[in-house]
């Protein structure tokens, strides 16, 4: 089999039949980038399940009976309502879990650069005119580079995350690999810098200034080079935030 990034996280998860479950673990036996991609997901699915439990905020049970009693609610949506809060406590603490950030701009790059043709709002090779189109929106942006080696800056635009916000997401393509840009729009647990692997995938997330960017690519050299070419950049960045 060739890399399926789909097909690594079933057999990272368990979730495979027994055919398919053979022919992935044949398959990273020889591939060190899918080996690492199963390494990091084993890795976060066990500190998912290490997490404390979460508590529910003081008094939300209460509110809910109380409203059920004043409007009354069928039986069924009480029964929903409290593990709905849970999940969406749970859900609000989790995004901001730098290795889950990690994961889910991984899940994004790979998302958008599957797609013919590349889903961009704004199709430009200028740095500026990105910036512009950013700005329109209300996104002040770090000054991009035009190119960094072989890839080249191609377009851009706003990506819906799994942690239910929009993060501004610049695209650049070579001719064999990708990498992208992200300004994370929500809070991260992060010192300073993250460097991990996530679905096979290259992360670097960098904190200027109390915002977060992310870097991610397929090719590990690809990741350096953008993160060495985005420091003084970033610098400059976070001076005119000051």
């Amino acid at each position: 089999m060739s890399c399926d990034p789909e097909q690594i996280t079933g057999f990272a998860d368990a979730a495979l039949d027994a055919a398919a479950t053979a022919a992935v673990a044949a398959h990273i036996e020889t591939c060190p980038e899918c080996r690492a991609q199963v390494e990091a997901e084993r890795e976060l699915s066990a500190r998912l399940r290490s997490l404390p439990a979460l508590e529910l905020p003081a008094g939300l049970e209460a509110r809910i009976r109380h409203a059920s009693r004043v409007r009354p609610f069928p039986v069924r949506a009480v029964r929903w309502a409290l593990p709905l809060a849970a999940v969406l406590v749970a859900g609000l603490w989790l995004r901001g879990e730098a290795s889950f950030v990690a994961w889910d701009l991984s899940r994004d790059h790979d998302k958008c650069f599957s797609k013919q043709p590349l889903p961009a709002k704004v199709w430009s090779g200028e740095p500026r005119a990105v910036a512009d189109w950013f700005l329109l929106q209300g996104t002040h942006l770090p000054a991009v580079p035009e190119r960094v080696g072989e890839l080249a800056l191609v377009g851009a635009r706003y990506c819906p995350l799994a942690s239910l916000s929009f993060a501004p997401h610049v695209y650049y393509r070579g001719a064999t690999s990708h990498v992208s840009l992200f300004v994370v729009p929500h809070g991260v647990r992060l010192d300073d810098r993250l460097a991990s692997h996530a679905r096979g995938d290259s992360v670097r997330l960098l904190r200027v200034e109390g915002e977060v960017v992310g870097i991610v690519g397929e090719r590990e050299a690809d990741v350096q080079a953008f993160e060495s070419a985005l420091r003084p950049v970033l610098a400059a960045w976070a001076a005119r935030s000051r």
